[in-house]
């Protein structure tokens, strides 16, 4: 016997399957990103909405003691919680009695975003991305298209 060559034919995949299985995956990238995105911006809005719930509830006892929002100086009585996603603003009112807070948001997707409360419990959305809902609006809007 001499020496034959002999072929066998491996298991495996065709050009035309892998593309069919790249197709796939486009479409199912396509369909579930945009759902992911917004899933990670909906999980940081609680940052904004609770720091400035915390805030307020800290001024309120502060003002329980002092009778004022405001410190000597004029600014508010307690510095702001300190920004991660969000950054925090506190302006007392001219006569220390009122107070307007704002949680904005930093950069990237949560850039849009703002929010704000007073010292009457007033919880107000004044900025939001393009498709989320419409602002300026009596609540905070956490979700896309929701309304108050």
């Amino acid at each position: 016997m001499g020496f034959m060559q002999t072929t066998r034919c491996l298991p495996g995949f065709t050009l035309v399957e892998l593309m069919i299985v790249l197709v796939i995956a486009s479409i199912l990238g396509a369909i579930i990103y945009p759902s992911y995105r917004d899933h990670l911006i909906r999980a940081a809005l609680p940052e904004a909405t609770g720091g400035l719930s915390l805030y307020a509830a800290r001024l309120e006892e502060y003002y329980l003691d002092h009778r004022s929002y405001a410190d000597s100086s004029g600014g508010c009585a307690l510095p702001v919680p300190n920004a991660g996603k969000f950054s925090f603003l506190c302006r007392p009112g001219s006569d220390g009695q009122s107070y307007l807070l704002t949680a904005t948001g930093v950069s990237g997707d949560l850039a849009s975003f703002s929010y704000t409360l007073d010292q009457n419990g007033n919880e107000r959305t004044n900025g939001l991305p393009s498709g989320w809902g419409t602002v300026p609006a009596r609540c905070w809007i956490q979700k896309r298209q929701a309304s108050c």
